[in-house]
């Protein structure tokens, strides 16, 4: 259970495999072991680095509010601290917002990008959602009982086909828990990358699921429209929860096009060029 100290937060990591560093970023409410099923696949390939955000998971950080501003200063701290200079960067959902806001603030710390079932700005029907199950476990529902909500807007009509629905109510519930993703989404409200886009230069890889409901699939069209150097990639049957089988293919074929030693190369011979 390694653990960090990056500014005013302890970021809880993890590593796994060698190579050029693949830096994953999980979403709301998400926590490094969501990237359990992928991680073997890409560590095979990279040196994977996965971690909690603040507001989530085993990262110790104060109790106050934040902005996914400084949750994208807390990811390039992390790289600082593991002495990783540069990174290719994947963020799922709001993952891929704190990725974003990492190219805008720290973009020498991104080679290339990867962003999966994300958005420019929240989905105000997923805004209304997820506010709705953060108070209703206020109001005495369990976390089982908002895992359960959440499930059902993140993934398909399959995913349930023959199975049981059951909801625990009036649990207790870890408040310190509930406040972390309750400031996690504020940070996600108040993001907005619209008008900053076309700062995201880099090789850019955006992959959405036809069947999300939580965030629609016109988001990431929309997202890929407004970056130049970027390609879309839709996994067909997938929410917003995306399999590792259909998503890690893709991601291995993008990042092999794009080697980092290339791209350093690339870079200097440019910048001889202008020198001349």
């Amino acid at each position: 259970m390694p653990k960090i100290k990056v500014g005013d937060a302890v970021i809880h990591y993890h590593e796994q495999g060698a190579g050029e560093p693949l830096l994953l970023i999980t979403g709301f409410y998400g926590d490094l072991y969501n990237w359990k099923k992928a991680t073997p696949m890409l560590a095979s390939s990279y040196r994977v680095i996965t971690f909690d955000n603040r507001g989530s998971g085993l990262t110790e950080a104060p109790s106050s509010e934040f902005t996914m501003a400084q949750m994208a200063d807390d990811t390039a701290g992390l790289l600082d601290a593991l002495g990783i200079e540069r990174a290719h960067v994947l963020g799922w959902s709001m993952g891929g917002n704190v990725a974003q806001e990492l190219v805008f603030r720290h973009p020498e710390k991104v080679a290339d990008l990867v962003l999966m079932s994300t958005y420019t700005y929240e989905p105000n029907r997923a805004r209304f959602a997820i506010d709705a199950m953060i108070h209703a476990v206020r109001e005495g529902a369990s976390m089982s009982t908002f895992q359960t909500m959440m499930q059902t807007w993140c993934s398909t009509e399959s995913f349930f086909r023959g199975k049981v629905s059951v909801c625990e109510l009036g649990e207790g519930c870890d408040i310190s828990v509930l406040n972390g993703l309750a400031r996690q989404k504020k940070a996600l409200d108040a993001f907005d990358s619209r008008e900053r886009l076309h700062l995201i230069t880099m090789p850019t890889l955006v992959v959405h699921g036809d069947e999300d409901i939580m965030v629609p699939i016109a988001f990431g069209q929309k997202l890929a429209a407004g970056i130049a150097n970027s390609e879309f990639e839709v996994i067909p049957g997938a929410g917003h929860f995306l399999p590792p089988s259909g998503y890690v293919p893709l991601v291995l074929d993008f990042l092999a096009k794009h080697p980092m030693e290339e791209m350093i190369g690339q870079e200097s011979a440019e910048s001889v060029g202008e020198r001349d």
